[in-house]
């Protein structure tokens, strides 16, 4: 019958074993990326009364430290780690959990453009809301997904929506022509001139005069057909408030603005020539003349402080309103641009162009039909600026490369020159991390014990954030794992010789 103490001895044994399998365990993933260090826990075990010397030790957890590890960067894009709390959330492909977990940002893209970890579970994000995004507001849905990195470079994309946001020159000289005699105080609004402008193209009434200023966008039809769309800017005038027919604040007083005139025209390249052409009509503008215009014409006028308050465009029902009078001039000489027959404001509408594409080879839906806002827009003194003039269409492209926010927010860059953000990466935290279940492979499953799953993105939340190009290696410190090695050894060897102690003393009794 073995003495109490060997008992003791022998739990002692026994837990400084399963001591020594945790160390081994953490030096053996010291090079594995994402991996937690463990500890054991030991606790003593006692039964009967105050006076007993106890019954030995029992590890009571094994407790994982979720405790930051180095990040070192690897340059890879789809290396990807987590600085703070939480975990990246994937897809259990073998379908035994909704959602498994891990701090391992190694991730790659399947045969089919899926985001995955190295062992193909699908990284789960919320991807782009497209009918909500703008170029300028970029909207995810709320509910995870998988992030498909190819999906979106398939199909091209007609432009639907352009925006400007450029700055006039408010000192501009106003625009004369060098062959119609108008006032020298005059503008670009008189029959001639105006005409001209609108359909450039006509040559019977030239314009032979310049833009103050003029940029250009390439803009895509349902093939992803590229055209050249050209927005040539004329100063026209400054209107007094005596002269005015604006009211900006209803205050019912009139106020002092800048006019400008912008002109819209869109062509293609013609490779045997080198040249871009004409390639488009208005198609709004149909009853002004047979086939349309080749220009598109609108107003802007800014108020006494540079702001864009209206946007005017011409009325399509009437040819001669369009061209309108030559302005009448005030008692000082000044153009009075008051008459507003032939004009519809549609500042507050975002108008829409609509082009007839004159290439009979494309196959392209006609017609090109996209809005337009001028909503930045200002006509500030001193300089030309364009702060930017962007569009949403885009050719068939392919991948070529990504990057990675800090929030999470996935940009997919495409051979067609388009970068745009496709998703944005879940990250979840737990309330009791160490009672998630450890499935191997620096992955975690939710349990009952660790609550349900914290759901959120990078940044927001007391969760940590993205560091791209990157990878967490295992926080295991080496040395003072080899230092508990030594202690956990000793206390192995001790229990042992407690236990060879008590064979000595047994013998002894036996030898009476």
């Amino acid at each position: 019958m073995s003495a109490p103490f060997d008992l003791n001895a022998l739990s002692g044994i026994n837990a400084a074993s399963n001591g020594l399998a945790v160390i081994s365990n953490n030096l053996a993933n010291s090079q594995s990326v994402g991996f937690k260090s463990s500890r054991a826990e030991f606790s003593d075990m006692f039964s009967g009364t105050q006076n007993s010397p106890g019954n030995g030790v029992r590890v009571a957890a094994i407790t994982q430290d979720f405790t930051q590890g180095t990040i070192n960067n690897t340059g890879r894009d789809l290396d990807m780690a987590l600085d703070g709390e939480g975990f990246f959330v994937l897809s259990d492909k073998s379908g035994q959990y909704d959602n498994i977990y891990t701090r391992n940002g190694s991730f790659k893209l399947d045969k089919d453009g899926i985001l995955t970890d190295q062992g193909g579970n699908p990284v789960q994000g919320y991807l782009l809301n497209e009918s909500l995004s703008t170029d300028n507001n970029t909207v995810f849905m709320t509910t995870l997904s998988d992030i498909d990195l190819d999906d979106l470079n398939k199909h091209p994309k007609d432009t639907s929506e352009m925006n400007f946001n450029i700055n006039l020159d408010g000192q501009e000289a106003y625009n004369l022509s060098s062959t119609t005699a108008i006032p020298t105080v005059g503008s670009v609004g008189t029959d001639a001139n105006l005409a001209a402008i609108i359909d450039p193209a006509n040559t019977a009434v030239p314009y032979t005069g310049t833009a103050d200023f003029s940029t250009s966008k390439f803009i895509y039809d349902s093939l992803g057909g590229e055209h050249r769309i050209t927005a040539d800017f004329f100063k026209r005038g400054v209107v007094d408030a005596a002269n005015s027919d604006s009211d900006f604040d209803a205050d019912g007083n009139t106020d002092k603005y800048s006019s400008w005139l912008v002109r819209y025209t869109v062509e293609d390249y013609d490779p045997e020539t080198g040249t871009y052409v004409t390639s488009a009509v208005d198609n709004n503008t149909t009853a002004l003349a047979t086939g349309g215009n080749t220009g598109v014409l609108f107003e802007l006028r800014f108020d006494d402080q540079g702001d864009l308050q209206q946007v005017f465009q011409p009325n399509d029902t009437d040819p001669a309103l369009i061209t309108g009078d030559a302005p009448a001039l005030d008692a000082n000489g000044e153009p009075i641009f008051d008459d507003l027959a032939g004009w519809t404001d549609v500042g507050s509408t975002q108008p829409t162009m609509d082009w007839l594409i004159n290439n009979p080879i494309t196959g392209a839906m006609d017609p090109l039909s996209f809005s337009v806002d001028f909503a930045d827009m200002s006509g500030y003194a001193g300089t030309y600026n364009i702060r930017g003039v962007s569009q949403n269409g885009y050719q068939v492209g392919d991948l070529i490369g990504l990057s990675t926010g800090a929030d999470g927010t996935i940009q997919a860059n495409y051979s067609n020159g388009r970068s745009v953000a496709v998703a944005q990466l879940a990250v979840a935290n737990f309330a009791d991390k160490n009672a998630m279940e450890k499935l191997g492979g620096q992955t975690y499953a939710e349990s009952f014990a660790s609550g349900t799953a914290q759901l959120g993105t990078p940044q927001s939340n007391g969760l940590g954030e993205i560091v791209s190009g990157a990878l967490e290696y295992s926080n295991v410190d080496t040395a003072a794992e080899l230092v508990n090695m030594i202690q956990t050894q000793r206390t192995y060897q001790a229990s042992a010789q407690v236990i060879s102690t008590s064979q000595t003393l047994t013998q002894t009794i036996l030898n009476l």
